[in-house]
């Protein structure tokens, strides 16, 4: 019998906010034991789940797999690095029991990981490791026949937004699932304010301002002695090369709610605002400290948008936008609508913040059990979670070249030629 929601809401909240962002050295304590773990979902045959990338955000989708769907048996881990494997094991075993079952031939080592993994018989992956590699190992799970969890972004530049593309392509004709890590389309507040706006509540939007004013992100220190392109790979994300920049990667997510605010407008322009700034200090990383565009979009929009990570951080996070009759915070939730009173989303409740993660992962392991492609906001689709991530990763490019003054249409950031 089906575990009451109540029930699995709070083995889930226990969890969910730690797997979501956490290194999974980190994750070894305070997880539930294997009993404690949310029964509820649709039974039936065994969904075999393999993860690329063994990072905090890899195994935490493993674990929110596993709650999603008591049949789901995770069967196989990749990654460059063997003490990579073995400590997101080391938390999958302890925290799924029996639904972890990598055995020694299921752990994959080295530049080949990724290809044997998808080779392995699974039929769900999930690709969690550096963006740079994203649009590869889609290419390679959609050529295996696989089902996708794709973490943001989707690419870090022209090129494997066209790669990512073509594999979208390929995956609705195959008629598989490819959703993505672009979360806040299931946070309960986040969902009620966009719908409110998009009902017109602050009347037709004029302009919005996206600004992160953070710390840096985290950096893994390598005790032995190793290679440059190690020490690279294993703090990635503070390298261009592998994670795009701070504003790719980590405003990603800002972007998206901005697109899903405007619907099917695009953007027309972008241009930089200020100079380029120097590499921030602190981590030995080579990304400016600060990216700051303007988008001027079809319907006359204009998105001011900036990302800032340093070691010393400023103001935090503020989303806003400014309507021809009202205005809106989407940090707090709050819209102003001429002749109203102030409206608020409904607060989370303590330990409720991370269901979000839950909740998407939910809904692929429900598609790919019923196999139907519903179109909401709030559903996947059968690859409309990578077209939505597609398109808030190519908005991120497209203000990141500008940053760097290398400025790209809209229309020339995927090109039709790409091939799976």
């Amino acid at each position: 019998m089906a575990t009451p929601r109540s029930e699995s809401a709070l083995s889930r909240r226990s969890l969910l906010a730690g797997a979501s962002t956490l290194p999974a050295a980190w994750l070894a304590a305070g997880w539930p034991s294997p009993g404690s773990l949310a029964a509820d979902g649709v039974s039936g045959r065994t969904l075999r789940v393999g993860v690329i990338g063994c990072g905090g955000r890899g195994t935490g989708a493993a674990i929110q797999a596993a709650l999603a769907d008591p049949a789901v048996r995770v069967v196989a881990l990749a990654d460059l690095y063997d003490d990579q494997v073995a400590s997101s094991a080391a938390v999958l075993e302890r925290a799924l029991g029996d639904r972890f079952a990598v055995t020694p031939d299921g752990r994959y080592v080295g530049p080949a990981a990724a290809r044997d993994l998808v080779g392995a018989g699974i039929d769900l992956v999930i690709l969690a490791a550096p963006p740079s590699t994203r649009p590869a190992h889609l290419e390679a799970a959609v050529a295996a026949g696989l089902h996708v969890w794709c973490e943001t972004p989707a690419a870090i530049d022209p090129v494997g937004l066209s790669r990512f593309a073509a594999g979208l392509e390929l995956a609705a004709a195959k008629g598989l699932v490819v959703a993505s890590g672009l979360c806040s389309r299931f946070s309960p507040p986040t969902v009620s304010t966009i719908e409110r706006i998009r009902a017109g509540a602050v009347g037709s939007i004029r302009s919005i301002a996206l600004h992160h004013d953070g710390g840096l992100p985290w950096w893994k220190p390598v005790a032995a002695p190793v290679s440059p392109e190690e020490q690279l790979e294993r703090n990635w994300i503070s390298h261009a090369c592998r994670s795009g920049g701070h504003f790719i990667e980590h405003h990603i997510h800002a972007l998206d709610r901005a697109l899903w605010l405007l619907g099917d407008d695009d953007p027309v322009a972008v241009e930089r605002i200020g100079a380029p700034e120097a590499p921030a200090a602190g981590h030995g990383g080579d990304l400016p400290a600060a990216v700051r565009v303007r988008y001027q979009f079809a319907s006359g929009v204009i998105l001011d948008a900036s990302c800032r990570r340093s070691a010393t951080p400023g103001t935090g996070t503020s989303e806003s936008l400014v309507g021809s009759r009202g205005r809106a915070d989407l940090v707090a939730g709050t819209v102003e609508e001429a002749g109203q009173a102030p409206w608020r989303a409904a607060d989370c409740r303590p330990g409720e913040a991370g269901e979000m993660y839950q909740s998407a992962m939910d809904a692929l392991l429900g598609m790919i059990r019923s196999g139907s492609a519903g179109q909401g906001e709030t559903v996947p689709g059968a690859t409309l979670g990578g077209q939505r991530l597609l398109r808030a990763t190519g908005l991120a490019v497209m203000g990141q070249m500008a940053a760097a003054g290398r400025p790209i249409a809209w229309k020339g950031l995927v090109s039709p030629s790409a091939t799976a």
